[in-house]
């Protein structure tokens, strides 16, 4: 595969949309769409925290305006200029659910959805004190999140209740579930 060049499309405050013409092992030229942060490459984390003795893990339920439902997830952010990966996951499981805790493992950049977005994050483990109580949320005035604390072996039906409710389960959650089934 070789890249011979890269094409602006459009872009916003917050995304791009950018064209790439290549060349594959083949011979054939070809396109391919895909987006990214505006700007250029701004790495986020996804915070998995999870309860020190139990393993129940700390949940969100946030409304996202793209879909115009609820998505359970884990909270997330960007890391902002010059801070680390775990000062930024430690900074939005304050704001988005209230709790602190402390970082044990962060994995290498990771990509969400390679096909259509070019976007990076680390996932990053936060291990809270089991009698934890959460200081009040500091949303954005974007965010609308509510938490759950959900037990190990109950996160299958806390999917099922919210699918029911008519939420979509983000791909993080169900892959830790996926995870705690059968690995």
């Amino acid at each position: 595969m070789n890249i011979i060049r890269i094409e602006d499309c459009w872009e916003s405050d917050w995304i791009a949309l950018k064209t790439i013409l290549y060349q594959n092992d083949r011979g054939d030229i070809l396109r391919w769409d895909y987006v990214e942060r505006a700007g250029g490459r701004q790495d986020s984390v996804i915070v998995i925290p999870r309860f020190k003795e139990s393993g129940d893990l700390i949940m969100i339920r946030e409304y996202r305006v793209i879909f115009d439902r609820y998505v359970i997830g884990f909270p997330a952010g960007l890391i902002a200029e010059g801070e680390s990966a775990e000062a930024c996951a430690l900074r939005e499981l304050k704001e988005e659910t209230g709790y602190t805790g402390k970082v044990v493992c962060v994995s290498p950049l990771v990509t969400l959805h390679s096909a259509l977005i070019k976007d990076l994050a680390y996932c990053v483990l936060v291990e809270l004190e089991e009698g934890a109580t959460p200081e009040l949320q500091r949303l954005e005035p974007t965010e609308k999140i509510r938490v759950y604390r959900v037990k190990r072996d109950e996160i299958n039906s806390f999917f099922e209740q919210a699918r029911a409710k008519g939420d979509i389960i983000g791909g993080a959650p169900w892959m830790v579930l996926t995870a705690i089934k059968y690995l």
